[in-house]
């Protein structure tokens, strides 16, 4: 008989991942179309140090 060793995550985890990923894209987003190049630059700071 087979064994499971590992399992995904629940469905309501993976959406609240989901969820929450949206949220930041869709702020970095709305900075960017805000504020333009200055908040490129400030992002590219932050994550490419």
């Amino acid at each position: 008989m087979a064994k499971w060793l590992k399992r995904g995550a629940d469905s309501a985890i993976v959406a609240e991942g989901d969820r929450q990923v949206r949220y930041t894209v869709e702020g970095l987003l709305a900075d960017i179309a805000a504020r333009g190049d200055a908040a490129v630059r400030e992002l590219s700071v932050k994550f490419d140090k």
